[in-house]
């Protein structure tokens, strides 16, 4: 006796290693769910060099904190959850003055915890280093 399939689909299964569109949905799917890389120092001091180094470091921690968050939620509603759970956009966020930001974010650095005149000043500014409003 030959031995049929169990099940008729069974036999129009294909390997996954034979089939080009499986590999190509394979290789969209693990490119999709891949965070955007994130810059690197020289491109930050680059766009930098204008800026003060507390500053520099506040940004940076924002922009951390913001990727962080974006990755966690579903690709295609990311803005949308982001502003229904904080009430704002993330360019909306970054007009606010940072330690506003910091308050948002739930971000905690010892360097903006005690607070020295440099991180006094940095802290009324925005995110551009412009005075909030």
């Amino acid at each position: 006796m030959t031995k049929s399939p169990s099940r008729p689909a069974d036999s129009l299964l294909v390997n996954p290693g034979q089939s080009a569109r499986l590999q190509e949905m394979r290789q969209r799917a693990a490119s999709a769910n891949q965070p955007p890389p994130a810059p690197t120092q020289a491109n930050l001091k680059a766009k930098d060099e204008n800026l003060s180094p507390e500053l520099a470091l506040a940004r940076d921690l924002i922009d951390q904190r913001l990727s962080k968050i974006l990755a966690a939620l579903p690709v295609g509603k990311q803005r949308r959850l982001f502003k229904i759970r904080y009430g704002m956009e993330p360019d909306q966020i970054r007009e606010l003055a940072i330690k506003q930001i910091f308050a948002v974010l739930e971000i905690n650095h010892p360097q903006f915890n005690n607070l020295s005149a440099n991180m006094k000043r940095v802290a009324d500014l925005n995110y551009n280093g412009q005075p909030s409003n």
